[in-house]
């Protein structure tokens, strides 16, 4: 599925084509009162979003809605996936979250520099990894309302993200998190095979849920009520596998401690 930023792209290029007399870029940016490079890099997915006045000008000279144009640049600029906005939504207003993190740490538990090596490993663009950075940091706004259970595997602390200094500063973050009693964090420990399917996460506010499943080759946000039942199960199933928090916390120090000496 094409990006927010791909998709404002795709509809500036056809409104001018469509509107005629703008074949070329020089065309529309005499019309426009701006320079050739404003409309080519306004084309251009990997560039940032266009002004608001760009996009004005844009609808008038071409009769492309500016509500369109303006929905898509907003969405671009939030760094947030299509698929993944009806989930961001219902954290935002969560009074439960639960999550299960078989491969990275939970997103509102990962520290800057720690977000940054797992976004980095996707070739985006330095103003796309920057807007999604935002956008991941935003999102833990929650852990100051909601009550949060975090469960993630061992081998999460175990692998390297970034350089041993990001993680021995990402368990510290952990332990400093879990010092907040509206944030209870759980290991499974080594050797347990479960949750191996993806990740988990479950936003619940008024008995509703919303549930988000990311695999390797698809992410899925939905309040489906068997999808929902599913996964509150498959939750309770993984939960019963981990470790109580006090172990847990000892783990993560144990980590931070193996971390450090690699630093």
């Amino acid at each position: 599925m094409a990006t927010p930023r791909e998709q404002l792209a795709t509809i500036l290029r056809q409104s001018r084509l469509d509107a005629g007399g703008f074949e070329s870029h020089a065309a529309l940016a005499k019309k426009l009162n701006v320079s050739r490079p404003v409309v080519s890099k306004a084309e251009n997915p990997a560039m940032p979003v266009p002004s608001d006045a760009v996009l004005a000008a844009w609808s008038g000279a071409t009769g492309v809605p500016l509500d369109t144009l303006t929905d898509l640049a907003q969405r671009a600029k939030s760094g947030t996936p299509d698929w993944f906005v009806p989930y961001r939504q219902a954290e935002s207003e969560a009074t439960v979250i639960r999550s299960w993190a078989p491969l990275i740490v939970p997103g509102l538990e990962q520290t800057e520099a720690y977000a940054r090596a797992v976004l980095s490993a996707e070739p985006y663009t330095p103003p796309e990894l920057d807007e999604l950075l935002t956008a991941r940091l935003e999102r833990q706004q929650a852990l100051q309302r909601a009550y949060v259970v975090s469960i993630f595997d061992a081998g999460v602390l175990q692998r390297c993200i970034g350089s041993p200094a990001v993680m021995a500063e990402q368990c510290m973050h952990l332990l400093t998190l879990a010092e907040q009693s509206n944030i209870a964090l759980h290991v499974v420990p080594v050797g347990t095979n479960t949750g191996a399917w993806g990740a988990l996460d479950i936003a619940s506010h008024d008995g509703l849920a919303t549930v988000n499943f990311s695999t390797a080759t698809d992410d899925v946000t939905t309040m489906e009520t068997s999808q929902v039942d599913h996964a509150l199960l498959a939750y309770e199933r993984i939960l019963g596998f981990a470790l109580p928090k006090p172990a847990t916390l000892d783990f993560v120090r144990q980590q931070e401690e193996q971390w450090k000496t690699q630093i």
